[in-house]
């Protein structure tokens, strides 16, 4: 089975359609993160309705249909709270508000050579925890994680990971950390046991072109312009 792994699209739905629209694959999985940031967090979640076999609950989406924060690293607060409040809960409605309460906190899934546990940050911590080296060890050494499951996904850090070829991240495939400008993802082929890595193009004009007609603040807009030239 190829299993496509993607990742905090943050409402980028131009990225989203790009990157499946070049890729073949058997199941989606998602792992947070539909919305805020970006500009179109319902197509996004139209997509992933249709299309996405698994979706996690991420911490962005959390604080959409919760109003809890999103505990967001202290540079990027202000860009969420921006966002969440004049695009995602402005473009939201009442079926995208049900269908993010359905997503998964964590999930077992059976890929048909083992289990993967999927979650958006980490084992530790569903919503919120950061899966760097560090910590990405201790899950890796945790037995109750280690014997159980063939593969562990998250996401959170829009980086990607794969650590021991166990601990999987794709990376943003809506935002990107790396300033390189290019969203990424994961494609596992759980019959052959690889994994492989990938970023791609897409049109960063058209999302920003959608972007400030929604940011009315010039300062927000230019601090978030920079993910995505």
């Amino acid at each position: 089975m190829k299993l496509l792994v993607i990742s905090d699209v943050h409402g980028n739905f131009d990225a989203l359609e790009a990157l499946v629209g070049n890729e073949n694959y058997d199941k989606m999985v998602f792992l947070g993160d539909a919305v805020d940031y970006g500009p179109e967090p319902e197509k996004v979640l139209d997509f992933l309705k249709s299309n996405s076999d698994v979706n996690i609950m991420g911490n962005h989406d959390n604080a959409v249909i919760t109003g809890a924060s999103c505990n967001c690293s202290f540079d990027m607060l202000e860009l969420s709270d921006y966002t969440r409040e004049n695009i995602s809960m402005k473009l939201l409605g009442k079926t995208d508000m049900d269908f993010l309460k359905t997503f998964h906190l964590n999930y077992e899934l059976d890929t048909g050579n083992g289990l993967a546990y999927l979650v958006h940050a980490s084992p530790y911590n569903n919503l919120d925890g950061y899966l760097f080296a560090n910590e990405a060890e201790r899950v890796f050494r945790d037995k109750q994680f280690f014997d159980k499951y063939r593969y562990i996904l998250v996401g959170h850090t829009h980086f990607m990971m794969v650590y021991r070829n166990k601990i999987i991240n794709p990376g943003s495939a809506g935002q990107p950390r790396d300033f390189s400008g290019k969203p990424s993802y994961v494609v596992i082929d759980t019959e052959n046991e690889t994994i492989a890595m990938r970023k791609f193009n897409y049109d960063h004009e058209r999302v920003l072109a959608k972007l400030k007609a929604l940011v009315k603040d010039e300062n927000i807009y230019k601090k978030l312009k920079r993910y995505y030239v």
